[in-house]
């Protein structure tokens, strides 16, 4: 299997994963597992970019505005890198908020005792030092992890949009579409 219908299937197993997630931000458990099983392919595939292999690294998502005018603004690869860099970024915030809210409570590990009972504080209402309960911290949070949430989602629809419109053979490609002389042959 080539690097591209490699990519297309990590791309296919993300998008899946992220937009189950969001329809199920209601759903407690299921939610939280499908943010963990994004955390995983995250991972995933920043080890496959730290592989060395040039198509699948961390540049593919750095712009270059070189070459850019006013004729090619539309079809000029930066565009679609912006788009790429905002989804990453969006992707890894929602990540990290929801595991940061989560504390492993999903995956088992909420319960898990790193300091020992005698020097655990047991107050969960406690208050800090600027007078703010934890549970504060806690709504500060889901706050920011819906906010980054709902900004991927306006990326992947200006992303998705875009490649509908000007990049149409990379985007049939991408979502499976199969080309006109692979439905000859079937």
């Amino acid at each position: 299997m080539n690097i591209m219908h490699r990519i297309r299937l990590y791309h296919a197993a993300l998008a899946v994963l992220a937009i189950l997630a969001y329809l199920t931000g209601e759903l407690g458990i299921v939610h939280s597992w499908l943010g963990y099983a994004v955390a995983i392919v995250i991972t995933l595939r920043l080890i496959w970019a730290l592989s060395g292999n040039p198509n699948v690294g961390l540049m593919r998502f750095y712009p270059l505005f070189d070459g850019l005018k006013l004729s090619n603004v539309f079809t000029h690869p930066a565009v679609t890198k912006i788009f790429m860099l905002g989804i990453a970024l969006n992707l890894l915030a929602t990540v990290a908020t929801g595991i940061a809210m989560d504390k492993g409570g999903a995956i088992g590990l909420a319960n898990v005792n790193v300091v020992s009972m005698a020097y655990a504080d047991d107050d969960k209402h406690a208050e800090n030092d600027e007078g703010q309960t934890e549970d504060s911290y806690g709504e500060g949070l889901e706050d920011l992890h819906e906010f980054f949430a709902n900004l991927l989602l306006i990326f992947v629809v200006l992303h998705v949009c875009y490649l509908v419109l000007f990049k149409r053979t990379l985007a049939k490609f991408m979502l499976f579409v199969p080309k006109k002389s692979d439905k000859r042959q079937e």
